[in-house]
């Protein structure tokens, strides 16, 4: 008989996707630019019934990080009894990065400092007490993992008349939109695992697991540095909570399917996106290669570009079948090439000037859907970017596994 799990994502109840067509993101991109369907009209949930008194309650900070959880927000701009928002009070709107279903992105220039930052901002108030409860947790483990180098650095969080604004660092791109107009090479491949590793192992040391490891999630910064992004689905395994959330399902290991959450998962996820980017092909969402890659019979496709073969080995080992046999992100980290070389280099995801302009100069020229901070003109075919790092909405045609599972610790 199938488990639960089994019934809501089992590859081999999809075996009637048998054959699986290997295909260049770049190609992807050629045949969507040709032919692409109109996106689907949906209609967003338009009547929340909340308490009238809501709507004049004054800003309050969300920070669990600080003494200010609860605490009305102050700023010399900011007129309490005016009639506008500490949003329109206190910030310049220079332009919306992104827009989904549920929150849009600005980057704003904030008037008491005269730096730039991006906020994102929900669209609709809270639909009650669980949503606003879903909505902060992410915020507290974003700030719990903030300090991090490598981790997208989170300003501040507030809600205002029943609705969630999130504060960060303002970043150039994600490595999905990076990757499609700047081929990923095997030293930039080290390069990632490095940096990434090391938001990993930090995490890792803290008892949380991502559980979402993906390009899409990863923010770059003017000068190269690598962030993490979108804690929506972080398990602690310090809960008393047994449940998890699975991620894509592009990167999800096979064991989670089972309940089995640890911190290979993640190790797990992070090898499969550095293939994917090495290599510039689609991986499946389910079906036979999706089998297949989890038992280690990776196609030729993606096997054949990796000529370094500490690399490959190393990849090989984090994509392991058996999750016991991966190595941590420590022991990545300690692989004799980042040990002895990557970690002296200068990051080669930094932007320079002429990658500057020519991202402006797009932007300029296609005022189409944005990246998280620089709208660039070449997107992933039916992979959007994520403009802020938080969870919005799922693509039209991206399966995402978001069951829940009893784990065993």
């Amino acid at each position: 008989m199938s488990t639960e799990t089994e019934l809501i994502f089992s590859p081999e109840r999809s075996s009637n996707i048998a054959f699986h067509v290997f295909s260049s993101k770049k190609a992807s991109r050629r045949r969507e630019a040709l032919s692409k369907p109109s996106k689907p009209v949906s209609c967003r949930v338009f009547r929340y019934f909340t308490p009238a008194i809501a709507a004049t309650r004054p800003s309050s900070a969300v920070s669990v990080s600080t003494d200010s959880y609860g605490v009305a927000l102050e700023s010399p701009y900011y007129t309490k009894s005016d009639t506008s928002t500490y949003w329109d009070q206190c910030f310049e709107h220079l332009e919306c990065l992104g827009r989904g279903s549920f929150a849009e992105v600005y980057k704003v220039r904030h008037k008491e400092d005269n730096q730039l930052y991006a906020i994102k901002r929900s669209l609709t108030k809270f639909r009650g007490k669980s949503d606003r409860d879903e909505k902060l947790r992410e915020v507290r483990f974003h700030e719990a993992l903030a300090t991090h180098r490598n981790i997208l650095k989170i300003i501040r969080a507030w809600e205002e008349r029943e609705r969630l604004y999130i504060q960060t660092e303002l970043c150039e791109s994600n490595l999905l939109e990076y990757t499609a107009d700047n081929p990923m090479t095997q030293p930039m491949t080290w390069h990632f695992l490095y940096q990434i590793s090391q938001a990993l192992n930090f995490l890792h040391s803290l008892y949380y697991i991502h559980m979402d490891v993906k390009p899409e999630n990863v923010l770059i910064t003017y000068d190269g540095i690598l962030k993490l992004c979108d804690f929506g689905i972080v398990h602690d395994l310090r809960s008393a909570s047994a449940l998890a959330q699975d991620g894509d399902a592009r990167y999800l290991a096979f064991e989670v399917l089972a309940g089995t959450v640890s911190t290979a998962a993640d190790i797990f996820s992070l090898g499969i996106a550095a293939l994917e980017l090495v290599s510039d092909y689609d991986l499946p969402i389910t079906g036979d290669v999706w089998t297949n890659i989890r038992q280690l019979k990776l196609p030729m496709e993606i096997v054949s570009v990796l000529t370094d073969i500490e690399l490959k080995e190393l990849l090989l080992r984090m994509i392991h079948t058996d999750y016991k046999l991966r190595p941590s992100a420590k022991d990545v980290l300690d692989s004799p090439t980042i040990r002895d070389e990557v970690c002296n280099m200068s990051s080669p995801f930094a932007f320079n000037q002429r990658q500057y302009q020519h991202l402006v100069a797009s932007t300029v020229e296609n005022d189409s859907h944005a990246s998280h901070v620089c709208r660039t003109p070449i997107k992933k075919a039916k992979r959007p970017p994520n403009y802020f790092g938080y969870h919005d909405e799922p693509s039209d045609d991206e399966f995402r596994a978001h069951s829940m599972h009893d784990t065993s610790r």
